[in-house]
């Protein structure tokens, strides 16, 4: 008796990058997804640095909502770049604090290791319910 082998299927390297993509878009709310995914495209390093910051971030800010979002500069033509959005409700020295514990621990080292990306993180405010 012989097994039946199932083909094996090949992926190409873009249907890995929409299956990254896809792993983004469930990890963060994604503003301009298809913007966001021709920055990726373009600075594929992005990728990694997009899927490990979300265990980094959750480590210090374990509930808050996170968003990826394009942002431009009306002053230089062209240029775009993405950013990791921490939404928080926490005041703004504890919050600052934590972004500098992520910074120190995590961020700056990622960043310098892969220097050619325009990938930022941020913090912003959730407005509180009155």
């Amino acid at each position: 008796m012989t097994a039946i082998q199932e083909p094996t299927i090949k992926t190409t390297p873009f249907d890995d990058l929409i299956a990254d993509f896809n792993k983004i878009r469930s990890l963060y709310t994604v503003g301009e997804p298809l913007e966001a995914f021709k920055l990726i495209i373009d600075q594929q390093v992005m990728i990694s640095l997009i899927l490990e910051a979300h265990s980094k971030i959750r480590e210090l800010f374990p509930t808050e909502r996170l968003g990826l979002e394009v942002k431009t500069d009306p002053e230089i033509a062209n240029w775009r770049s993405l950013w990791i959005a921490i939404y928080t409700k926490l005041e703004v020295d504890e919050a600052f604090a934590k972004l500098n514990i992520l910074d120190d621990s995590w961020w700056l080292e990622a960043k310098i290791a892969a220097p050619k990306n325009d990938l930022h993180i941020s913090l912003e405010w959730e407005p509180n319910e009155i």
